[in-house]
Parts: structure tokens; C-alpha cells; sequence
């Protein structure tokens, strides 16, 4: 037997013992086409990772500004209630307003805009008796016309308008004035035609015709028309209580003890005696 052929270690054993491979076939070898395929996809992999935490990072920037916005809407929601309920107030007071028919115009006031906003007071009702004396023939004496005479301004209330075209709603002019555009003004017009009925009252009294105002029949009818309406429209609500001045064993409500809302009557005496036509004192 020959040595070749018998050795345990001979060339056909070291041939198959050691045969060669493939690269692709070598451990960790990274040259062949499937592990280019695994590293592409390895970073396709890694990019859809990066593209979806970024979209998960905006989204949870865009979630934070929205809770934000809303911590900061229910901090501010007092601030929203108080607004939206002060605008149904008004609406309300609008309404209620209108309902009433309140208008912007002064109560017993000017809406032509040339006389000014007078002061309002609350004041008592006290009463003077002076102005219509019990002892009728009273009223005719000098005291007692001056009394009257100082409740009311120069000129009895008739005033001067310079500049008619600026104002509105103006009534028509009165006569005899040369031009001069002239009205008079309801507070003194009553106060007159309230003079002119205790003048009446106070002649028929003591039974005196000569005493009587010139034309008393048709002056007196329209002083009481127009005093009814004037008192009609002024509309005082003042609530008024028990008697204090009535003679013994009278009841009901004489209205001394009664506040009421009135103007400023010194406010209404300063305007119209700065706007007079004249400086005439009567009544």
C-alpha cells in the first residue's frame, strides 16, 4: 500500500476539508446585492422613523397651543360673561325704554335746543298764602303784587331769538316786534294766567268789576284750557299724604308733606331774564 493512498491526511481530505467559497457565502461579508437591499431599506426605515417623530413633534406643538388657547379663553371667561351680560342689559334698557316711550328730550323742557338743560332738586311744598290772601281785597295792594312780580324775570319770559335758522321746531314768531324773532315761554305764560284767575276770583269777591282783568270772559276760558293741559303734561307722580294744614276734623291730602322733582326754578329765572326782549316788569 502506498503512502499517498493510505495517510489519513492525504490531499483528497485537505480538498474537501478546505473547498473554497463564494464571497456571498463568507460570514459577515456585505459586498453581495441582498445586503445592499437590507442597508437601503435599513435607511428607508430610519427616514419614515424620522418623518413620523416630526410629525408627532408638530402635532404636539400644535395640541400645546391649542390647550394653551384654551387655558387662556377660560382665565379671560369671567372678563367675556361680564361683557356679554352688560350688552344684554342694555339691550334690555333699550327696550324697556322704548316701551315707555322715553325719547332724548328734557321733561317740560325745550326741544328746540335754544334754551339750556336746567338742574333738577327735590323740594317740599311749603305753603305761602300771601300770593291769594284769604281777605280778597288784600290782593290788590302793592304787597302783595310784588310778590308776584318778583317770581318772575324781566320781560315776563319773552325772549329774543337772534339766529332762528339754527335751532328747530321752532313755533311761529309773535307780532309786533319789528323783525325781531320773539316768543314767549310757558312757565311765565302760566304764571300769568294763574295771576289773572286770582285777579277774577278776588274782584268777584269783593265785588268789584273795575278790578277785573281786560277781557276776563275769553282770557279766563283759555287760562283754564291751557293751565289743564299744562298740568296734564307735566305729570307729576310725586305720592302725596295726610293733611297737615286743613282745619280740624278735615282729612284728605293738602300735598305739603310730598317731595317732588322740580327744576331749578333760579337756573330757569337767570336764563330767561338774559334772554329777554325787553326790561318790562309785569305779570
Amino acid at each position: 500500500m502506498s503512502p499517498s493512498s493510505s495517510s489519513p491526511g492525504g490531499s483528497g481530505a485537505t480538498s474537501k476539508k478546505y473547498r473554497d467559497t463564494s464571497p456571498s457565502e463568507r460570514p459577515g461579508s456585505h459586498d453581495g446585492p441582498s445586503s445592499a437591499a437590507n442597508a437601503g431599506e435599513s435607511l428607508m426605515g430610519h427616514a419614515e422613523k424620522r418623518r413620523r417623530w416630526t410629525e408627532d413633534e408638530e402635532g404636539g406643538r400644535r395640541r400645546t397651543a391649542w390647550w394653551d388657547t384654551v387655558e387662556a379663553f377660560e382665565r379671560c371667561r369671567w372678563i367675556i360673561d361680564v361683557i356679554l351680560l352688560l350688552f344684554i342689559i342694555g339691550l334690555l334698557m333699550e327696550r324697556r325704554a322704548k316701551s315707555y316711550g322715553f325719547c332724548e328730550y328734557e321733561g317740560n323742557g325745550d326741544i328746540t335746543g335754544f334754551a339750556p338743560k336746567i338742574a333738577q332738586q327735590i323740594k317740599t311744598f311749603v305753603p305761602d298764602f300771601g300770593f291769594a290772601p284769604e281777605n280778597a281785597s288784600e290782593f290788590f295792594t302793592d304787597a302783595v303784587q310784588q310778590k308776584w312780580l318778583d317770581m318772575v324775570p324781566r320781560g315776563l319770559g319773552y325772549v329774543k331769538v337772534n339766529e332762528p335758522s339754527q335751532y328747530n321746531n321752532l313755533p311761529r314768531p309773535l307780532l309786533d316786534y319789528n323783525g325781531t324773532t320773539v316768543f314767549t315761554s310757558s312757565v311765565t305764560h302760566q304764571l300769568h294766567c294763574l295771576h289773572s284767575i286770582v285777579n277774577a276770583f278776588s274782584a268777584n269777591a269783593v265785588g268789584d268789576d273795575s278790578k277785573l282783568p281786560e277781557g276776563h270772559g275769553w282770557h279766563l276760558n283759555h287760562c283754564f284750557e291751557y293751565l289743564r293741559q299744562n298740568i296734564l303734561c307735566c305729570g307729576d307722580t310725586a305720592l302725596e299724604g295726610e293733611a297737615t294744614t286743613f282745619p280740624s276734623g278735615e282729612t284728605g291730602s293738602d300735598g305739603w308733606d310730598a317731595k317732588h322733582v322740580c327744576k331749578n326754578y333760579d337756573q330757569v329765572k337767570a336764563y330767561l331774564d338774559e334772554n329777554r326782549v325787553d326790561d318790562e316788569l309785569w305779570i
